[in-house]
């Protein structure tokens, strides 16, 4: 199999091929692999002349480099999970549709799928009739939060799906000439 010194590859087995090493942030030392470190040298961490991290993909993907949000060749970005909480949740509205006016021959004493809290008259309390958008609309601001409860905040899972597959990193291959 050739391959470039430092080029990474995919593999669908539990195993790293000979010559290959997983992609998992280990610290190897110069002197293990100078040809590897020729071609990377500490761009994913370490000492120089001492020893340097292989890449580290563990529960991550590789992502082309450049860009405007800091996609420089050996960067970390991103989370696999957040915190969700009431903080970092953008403000929003909901629309409110409403009757008004007395319509107490479609007053019904329990609601169905289509029903909307009416004014109580009769002690019915809820209209069959889907409201339009020809109805009054109540004013901004007209109704505000209830309560002072704020839910806890919350881990959230940010993972697309995925099949787990081994990145290596080949250790000993072709040099690989810059051009």
């Amino acid at each position: 199999m050739d391959a470039f010194t430092g080029e990474i590859r995919l593999f669908p087995y539990n195993f790293a091929p000979q010559n290959w090493a997983y992609c998992d942030g280990s610290l190897v030392t110069v002197q293990q692999y100078p040809a590897l470190y020729s071609v990377i040298g500490t761009l994913y961490g370490g000492t120089v002349g001492q020893n340097f991290k292989l890449p580290n993909l563990s529960g991550r993907v590789a992502m082309g480099s450049g860009g405007t949000i800091g996609t420089n060749v050996g960067n970390l970005l991103g989370a696999d999970r957040i915190v969700l909480s009431a903080s970092n949740i953008c403000s929003h509205n909901h629309q409110v549709w409403a009757r008004d006016g007395s319509e107490t021959a479609a007053a019904l004493d329990t609601p169905n799928n289509t029903a909307y809290l009416a004014q109580p008259r009769n002690i019915r309390l809820y209209n069959s009739t889907v409201p339009s958008t020809n109805d009054p609309k109540l004013a901004m601001g007209t109704i505000g939060p209830a309560g002072s409860a704020t839910p806890p905040p919350t881990l959230r899972n940010t993972m697309q799906p995925f099949l787990t597959l081994c990145y290596c990193i080949c250790l000993d291959g072709e040099y690989p000439i810059r051009s």
